[in-house]
């Protein structure tokens, strides 16, 4: 796992099928700020179409850029259509795009500052990218359809089908002050980025723990949002936040003495660990899981 907060990536992403649609692939670099490459990856996806393919190659230079823990990235692509589309000099049409456009979307909020620029594909770093998208359309051609995964810090061969990152759970607060309170007083979590988006009048806090083990919390707060209603408990979808605590006694106390919402009293969960469920400030279920040592 890389987590180096603050640091700013330049990311370098390319996509191509050979067909349109056609047997596709995506690919991506990754620089640090002294331009020495830290990561590149690539892998099949199967049937796509050009367009598709650039998308995809930058939802994972994306992935990774979070995962890293940067706080700001510049990205270039050689498609002047999803560089248009992304900085909003184009509208997207196609229903299969949008979907994929708003997953960039979800990703570039977590950023402090992002760009996107297009350049020519003659770019060495997009030649080495295309490179690589070649390689896995050749490997994919020829029935090994093996990602590609090269060293920098590290690198790892995923599956093209399970190849993802799980890097944020978002809940809506309706006071943030009070929210990040509770999250650091009670369990420890530190806010490591705030975001705030004009376009929907909203500020994102993103919390971690002291270590970082785990995912980050995401509080999304929507200064116009009037009513914040939690559903009962047999008709929520969302059903709950689960933390590690080293004595699950101990943090009930504390909670109680703020007033906390208690809803399960501790009980054992098979041989080895304890639980118990509190409520956070706008009711946001909360598992309790202490490992018996």
């Amino acid at each position: 796992m890389w987590v180096c907060m603050g640091q700013k990536l330049t990311l370098y992403s390319d996509g191509g099928a050979r067909g349109n649609p056609g047997l596709a692939a995506a690919a991506y670099i990754a620089l640090s700020e002294a331009g020495v490459t830290i990561r590149t990856d690539a892998r099949t996806l199967g049937v796509s179409t050009n367009n598709q393919a650039e998308y995809a190659a930058l939802l994972m230079a994306l992935q990774f850029a979070t995962a890293y823990g940067a706080e700001e990235v510049v990205c270039y692509l050689d498609s002047e259509l999803v560089v248009n589309q992304l900085n909003g000099v184009y509208s997207v049409k196609s229903l299969d795009l949008q979907k994929l456009w708003q997953q960039v979307h979800q990703l570039r909020v977590g950023f402090k500052k992002i760009s996107f620029f297009n350049v020519r594909r003659s770019n060495p770093c997009i030649a080495r990218a295309d490179a690589l998208v070649n390689q896995a359309i050749d490997e994919q051609k020829s029935g090994k359809s093996s990602p590609i995964a090269q060293k920098g810090l590290s690198a790892q061969a995923i599956s093209a089908k399970t190849a993802s990152g799980f890097v944020h759970v978002s809940i809506r607060t309706s006071n943030v002050t009070r929210s990040v309170d509770f999250y650091r007083r009670f369990l420890g979590l530190e806010v490591v980025r705030r975001v705030e988006v004009r376009s929907t009048n909203a500020e994102l806090v993103f919390l971690q723990g002291p270590t970082p083990l785990g995912c980050m919390l995401e509080l999304t707060f929507y200064r116009d949002q009037k009513q914040f209603l939690q559903a009962g408990y047999e008709h929520r979808v969302f059903d709950h936040l689960g933390f590690e605590v080293d004595d699950v006694h101990a943090t009930l106390a504390a909670m109680r003495k703020a007033n906390v919402t208690i809803t399960n009293e501790p009980r054992m969960f098979g041989e080895d660990l304890i639980i118990a469920f509190v409520e956070d400030p706008d009711g946001t279920l909360i598992e309790l899981i202490e490992r018996k040592k």
